[in-house]
């Protein structure tokens, strides 16, 4: 794993994790602009790190566990910051599991609020790995011309953004490793009271809809969140072609954030 850092002269610390099937080049022209107010931290995840081909996606915990003693070791466990899109979203909620983070503002754009099946046999989860992970591979990780389209129109983004994104060298282990490690594990939403937790949907697609579908359970289920969609926005569109919009968000959010700990 690698860590590129933006801004270091700026006091507050925002922490990016990129999503699934893309390399941190998705975010880097973001996080460089964002730098111009905020100390920010780049992950660039094994196995989809075009700097470190050689490398390999291990799981969510083992990245996760890393970019934890980072922040410890560098930066006291104090994040001002953090955010994920997609994929990332996952790795998000396993940072917020360690409770020796504190971390003020929390924003996961384009959350699945899905667990993986809990399979138990080996062989069904390598046939399951086959055909769901199988997709996503084909589509996303060896993507040509049509199926950069066919991307773009489920995630409600411009083929060009579709062909910037994607990391097309990751290996299919990599691929496999990302799903495999969250066969059978339930999402604990708990970790919300750990921060003031931020959700945001790009609707314009398909894929967040269909991500979102139990957010009015999750609503119910009393666990503390505040979930903004946007109309006209794709999947991971802020953070993607919109950078001056995302900026005037997470500013909104953390100045939010801020108030109610201040008033704690």
């Amino acid at each position: 794993m690698k860590y590129f850092e933006f801004g270091q002269e700026n006091a507050e610390l925002m922490v990016l994790l990129h999503g699934g099937g893309t390399s941190y080049l998705g975010v880097l022209p973001t996080a460089k602009k964002i730098a111009e107010k905020y100390h920010v931290v780049l992950l660039a995840y094994d196995g989809f790190n075009p700097s470190e081909p050689e490398t390999e996606f291990r799981s969510v915990a083992y990245e996760a566990g890393c970019i934890e003693d980072y922040i410890i070791e560098n930066y006291s466990g104090k994040v001002d910051i953090l955010y994920g899109l997609s994929y990332g979203c996952r790795t998000l909620m396993q940072v917020l599991e360690d409770d020796r983070l504190q971390i003020t503002t929390t924003i996961a754009d384009g959350m699945s609020l899905r667990d993986y099946p809990d399979i138990k046999n080996e062989a069904l989860k390598e046939l399951y790995l086959f055909f769901f992970t199988g997709t996503f591979f084909v589509v996303m990780g060896r993507a040509g011309k049509l199926r950069k389209r066919f991307l773009a129109k489920i995630t409600g983004r411009s083929i060009e953004e579709a062909d910037r994104i994607l990391y097309t060298k990751a290996s299919w282990q990599s691929w496999k490793n990302q799903d495999k490690c969250l066969i059978g594990k339930k999402t604990d939403y708990s970790v919300f009271a750990r921060t003031d937790m931020h959700i945001w949907y790009g609707v314009k697609g398909t894929v967040d809809k269909k991500l979102s579908a139990n957010l009015e359970k999750l609503k119910a289920e009393g666990y503390p969140f505040t979930c903004k969609i946007f109309e006209d926005m794709g999947h991971g569109g802020l953070v993607g072609e919109n950078t001056e919009r995302f900026i005037q968000e997470v500013e909104a959010v953390h100045r939010y954030s801020r108030q109610k700990e201040e008033q704690a």
